[in-house]
């Protein structure tokens, strides 16, 4: 089985999102409209991002695209990162205009909203304005993908506020990316202690898996549906993580169950992928 198809973990950060193309409106043929942005596509297939999270949509599901041309999302991360990077020189003003501006064109951006709080914050003495610059500076870092100069800027935030759960989040999302699955479980471990939630358990499923620790992955996507029940994405790890310990009824529970979720949001290829691998099974 390839894995991959099955489990593509996408770990994207609940504050500073990575920039991404304009957005698109995409009609199925059933009348679901999913709203996002087109980051691939072929003759096959088109790949959204929406909600944070990449779908696949085959095209023959597909009755049509429809293009955002509303100025915004482009433009509003370029105030974002411009924002950034005058926070990551200690010149605060300057970055809360910016992400004014930025909240001007696309009111609804969520990243420029939390940066916003984190200026609000600084005005109000709830915050040092060292560690403002360390956040900052590792948050442009992260979303340029320069996972290792935001780690070492994360770190030097938490020795400010060393009792911070979403800078072990980020060091956590940063240490996954690089592929040093045992740093973020020691850092996501640390978010579930502090600031318990669907996500971080998600995220610790998902490194447990990439470390090939299926029983705790299993244990963690578990933990994460008691609040989320509907997250295909963790049926899909539980039932590749039991597969692979050779527990074949009960992975074939959970694909099943993965199966029926993705077709609700509409993600028929990844239906698809398991489905055939069911088959093969049967």
């Amino acid at each position: 089985m390839n894995n991959s198809k099955v489990l593509e973990l996408a770990v994207v950060l609940s504050l500073f999102l990575p920039t991404g193309v304009s957005a698109e409106s995409v009609i199925l043929k059933s009348g679901k409209k999913i709203e996002g942005k087109i980051v691939e596509q072929n003759d096959r297939y088109i790949k959204v991002e929406s909600d944070g999270s990449p779908i696949y949509y085959e095209r023959k599901y597909i009755e049509s695209i429809i293009k955002d041309d509303t100025p915004g999302s482009d433009e509003a991360n370029s105030f974002l990162k411009s924002g950034l990077k005058y926070g990551s020189q200690g010149k605060f003003q300057e970055a809360g205009e910016e992400f004014k501006k930025g909240l001007k064109v696309n009111q609804s951006d969520h990243n420029l909203r939390e940066v916003s709080k984190v200026i609000d914050d600084l005005s109000k003495g709830s915050i040092k304005e060292g560690y403002a610059v360390r956040l900052f500076k590792g948050s442009y870092h992260l979303i340029s993908a320069e996972y290792e100069p935001a780690v070492a800027e994360f770190k030097e935030a938490l020795k400010i506020n060393p009792d911070d759960p979403d800078i072990y989040y980020y060091l956590g999302v940063c240490n996954y990316s690089l592929e040093r699955y045992d740093e973020a479980i020691t850092c996501l471990k640390k978010v579930a202690e502090l600031k318990p939630n669907d996500e971080v358990y998600y995220y610790l499923g998902a490194s447990y898996y990439s470390s090939g620790q299926y029983p705790k992955a299993i244990d963690f996507m578990e933990k994460a549906l008691k609040t989320n029940p509907d997250d295909a994405e963790a049926y899909s790890v539980i039932g590749t993580s039991r597969y692979l310990l050779g527990q074949l009824e009960q992975a074939k529970e959970a694909f099943v169950r993965a199966i029926g979720l993705f077709k609700g949001k509409g993600d028929y290829l990844k239906a698809a992928d398991i489905e055939e691998f069911l088959g093969k099974l049967n």
